[in-house]
């Protein structure tokens, strides 16, 4: 089996540097899961929606009580704008730094990772991807008040997806106590309901995360926050799950029942590649 490649770098005053010795075991971002991060694609040399990421990874640390001091937001930005990495994830934790438990975070640090990633061609967005609803039994207590936080506890989100797989599908729908749709497991979900003026594009009122991927689709259509339920998901006329990697990927199958061939969804998948001149021929 091929290695894949995988690189390392930390903040150093204000500078990031390349990452000799790893996270200490002193940090209570290792110690106690204390830490905050973010996954930005690198596509075609460029880390596509950089300030977006940026804003989410500030506004999970201020929800906290965390600074997020300017000379860490400068170093990134610089380093994002001049380091050319191949495509791969590029992964930025901001973590408590060296303390005792339940002691205030003053003086953060950060790393960042790259790995190498396979993204969607666009024959795997023409197929999509199979979708299941999770119910109560099958994932427990996966949902709760920290689900969506993408912070060192991502273990939910794990089980969830384990769940999904578990079930035959690549991705799942978690619902909350209520019965309600909160999320995907790795995602947000984007939902076309049936209406006289057209589809009309939601996402869950209950559970959407802040994503950088929601935030373009937000930008670049007209989304509404909505209530749903299962029900509504069975009479949509497309849906999508999005995150960094997959970008706006197209649901093909929902509880083993097709969905129609292309669609809004497929549409605009194809956008989201369009925007960041990532479609051949663009």
């Amino acid at each position: 089996m091929r290695r894949m490649a995988f690189q390392t770098w930390r903040l150093d005053g204000s500078h990031i540097v390349p990452c000799r010795s790893g996270i200490p075991l002193s940090d209570r971002g290792f110690r106690y899961g204390q830490h905050f991060f973010e996954s930005l694609a690198v596509r075609d040399g460029k880390v596509l929606l950089l300030g977006e990421h940026l804003a989410n990874l500030s506004e999970a640390a201020s929800a906290s009580g965390w600074p997020f001091p300017k000379r860490i937001r400068t170093a990134l930005r610089s380093f994002c704008a001049t380091k050319r990495l191949p495509d791969g994830m590029l992964r930025i934790y901001l973590t408590a730094g060296v303390g005792a438990p339940a002691a205030p975070v003053t003086n953060p640090e950060c790393y960042l990772t790259w790995e190498e990633i396979r993204f969607p061609s666009e024959k795997d967005l023409s197929k999509g991807v199979s979708l299941v609803a999770l119910n109560e039994s099958v994932i427990g207590d996966t949902w709760g008040p920290g689900w969506g936080v993408k912070s060192g506890n991502y273990l939910p989100h794990l089980e969830a997806l384990r769940a999904a797989r578990t079930a035959g599908a690549g991705e799942g729908i978690v619902l909350d106590d209520r019965g309600y749709v909160v999320s995907c497991t790795m995602g947000n979900l984007l939902v076309w309901l049936p209406s006289r003026r057209g589809p009309l594009l939601c996402t869950p009122a209950r559970g959407a995360r802040p994503g950088a991927v929601l935030a373009w689709v937000r930008q670049n259509a007209l989304v509404t926050d909505r209530p749903l339920r299962p029900p509504d998901l069975r009479r949509a006329v497309a849906l999508a799950v999005t995150n960094s990697r997959l970008g706006v990927m197209p649901v093909a199958s929902l509880d083993g029942k097709a969905l129609s061939g292309p669609n809004s969804a497929t549409e605009l998948a194809f956008a989201y590649l369009r925007s960041h001149g990532l479609l051949r021929g663009s």
